[in-house]
């Protein structure tokens, strides 16, 4: 008996110590270890990196397709300003049998909304009568002969130099006096 007591012990101590080393490795598996943290780790933030970049991709897509609506919609309130000088030119010439001084008022009162209009926009003309010719500004058309107006000065104008903001769009269209021969 005492030696399969021992035994038995011996067995059960060998069951224990089998169990004690499944705890063990159950122990190791339930904490993971450092390379798989790092694992874990790496998965989520490429993840996180490619949601991000999904994320981005939609952004510049929508802000494409906004600047292209802009663009292409730019000109919709300038446009809605020029429908109303529109309006009053088709009904000056709706009376145009009027009296000749009352046509001549309204179409006065429709070139001076016009170009409050297009002052609202930064666009405005300037007159280079008077001044001096500059090739920057304006187009020489032509030539006068002129005693009282120094060589150079722009004594008529059929187009005036016109301005969006800063910018030169249209240069006008002059009369340059020079010497009389």
């Amino acid at each position: 008996m005492g030696r399969e007591r021992k035994g038995e012990s011996s067995a059960e101590e060998q069951g224990v110590s089998e169990q004690g080393e499944e705890n063990q490795h159950v122990g190791e598996a339930e904490q993971p270890s450092e390379g798989d943290k790092l694992r874990a780790e790496l998965a989520e933030t490429k993840e996180r990196y490619i949601r991000l970049m999904a994320d981005f991709e939609n952004f510049k897509k929508r802000a494409l397709k906004e600047q292209s609506e802009l663009l292409k919609y730019q000109g919709e309130r300038l446009v809605v300003d020029l429908l109303e000088v529109l309006d009053n030119l088709e009904l000056a010439l709706t009376h145009s049998s009027a009296e000749y001084s009352k046509l001549k008022a309204g179409l006065e009162m429709t070139q001076k909304l016009f170009v409050e209009k297009l002052g609202r926009w930064d666009i405005r003309a300037e007159s280079g009568m008077g001044k001096a010719f500059d090739p920057q500004k304006h187009q020489a058309i032509s030539k006068v002969a002129s005693e009282d107006k120094a060589v150079g000065t722009v004594v008529g104008e059929l187009k005036k130099a016109v301005f969006y903001k800063d910018k030169l769009i249209r240069v006008g269209e002059v009369v340059v006096a020079v010497e009389p021969e």
